[in-house]
């Protein structure tokens, strides 16, 4: 049979970034739906010629009454194409009240969690995941909604440590056409098309307007600039870290001059990397408020930040302290001559 345009493309994928090693276990996060089973097929008919193997996995979420049955529709299109299934059931709506997050948080964790415990199994193993062009545009707006920087407008990347996204550069309408000219039918998971989720209201109400005027297209064109951009100033960042930084758990210390003769995205970037951002309640706003602390440069003057960090300045130098004010802190020093300035001030 000769090789659909589809599975051409996405062959061209995997090879540009690299996503599978000869040899290796690719584990295909299936879900039932039309992106994780196209891509489950795909994936098929490329095994042999990239010399792969190929299993599924599928988590019951537990949450709707199809639940179930999704997991019994993968199993038997895994044993049509004698590929080997793996699922697990958890309770994501009690995960979701324990650690109080939303079902689609509790539910990405524990998918996620669910990969790494398969890829542990399996050596030389990655996960596949069906995002798709159009998840890809629609996590761009979503970011652009919420004030996001560089970071979240470089869109979802085609390969994240063991996480691969073979179907990245594919629009829906493709993969369901893929899926018409196999004649797959893939489950409907009725809550897609429920608009009280962000993330539907978005898809279902305001991207096909978009799309009117070439939206995914140049969304997804615009995401790949900004994370050239990103890495750029990622990579330029560690260069500074590396070369001027002395870093120790639990404490900083940032000579304030050197410090703010620094770009400011420069500055907050160095601050996110001292600070970790582990902290999801750590946003700008504290961050720049650091950043004022160091260009004021008053000394015994500072500043409190979500989980428990305290910024300070003493004798010209930034402190970055976890606890209390009165910890000795571990060296953190920043000694910038003229040529880590940025050239454009």
């Amino acid at each position: 049979m000769r090789m659909n345009r589809l599975t051409e493309a996405v062959l061209q994928t995997i090879g540009r970034h690299r996503m599978i090693d000869a040899g290796a276990t690719v584990i295909a996060a299936v879900s039932g739906g039309a992106d994780s089973l196209c891509m489950l097929y795909v994936l098929n008919e490329l095994r042999a010629l990239r010399r792969f193997d190929l299993c599924a996995a599928h988590l019951n979420h537990g949450f709707r009454n199809e639940a179930d049955g999704d997991e019994h529709f993968v199993a038997n299109e895994c044993d049509k194409l004698g590929v080997a299934f793996y699922s697990k059931k958890v309770d994501a709506a009690g995960y979701a009240a324990s650690h109080k997050v939303s079902f689609e948080t509790a539910g990405r964790a524990l998918r996620y969690a669910y990969f790494d415990e398969l890829m542990q199994a399996h050596e030389n193993s990655v996960t596949a995941t069906a995002h798709n062009a159009n998840d890809n545009a629609e996590s761009f707006m979503m970011h652009l909604l919420r004030g996001s920087g560089l970071s979240g407008l470089s869109g979802i990347p085609p390969v994240r440590g063991r996480i691969i996204r073979p179907l990245i550069g594919q629009t829906r309408r493709d993969i369901e056409q893929y899926c018409r000219d196999r004649r797959l039918s893939p489950r409907v998971d009725l809550t897609n098309f429920d608009d009280s989720y962000t993330r539907n209201d978005l898809r279902l109400n305001v991207m096909p307007l978009l799309d009117e005027r070439g939206g995914t297209g140049a969304i997804v064109r615009t995401a790949q600039l900004l994370c050239a951009d990103e890495d750029f100033l990622q990579a330029y960042t560690r260069e500074v870290s590396d070369k001027y930084m002395i870093v120790r758990e639990g404490c900083a210390e940032i000579d304030v001059k050197a410090f703010n003769a620094l770009h400011l995205a420069i500055r907050r970037r160095l601050l996110k990397q001292a600070l970790g951002c582990g902290d999801k309640e750590l946003g700008l706003v504290h961050i720049d408020s650091v950043v004022a602390l160091a260009e004021k440069n008053y000394g015994g003057k500072h500043t409190v930040l979500p989980g428990g960090t305290v910024a300070t300045v003493q004798k010209g130098k930034l402190i970055l302290r976890q606890g209390n004010l009165n910890t000795d802190p571990f060296v953190f020093e920043l000694s910038c001559p003229d040529e880590v300035k940025d050239s454009d001030q």
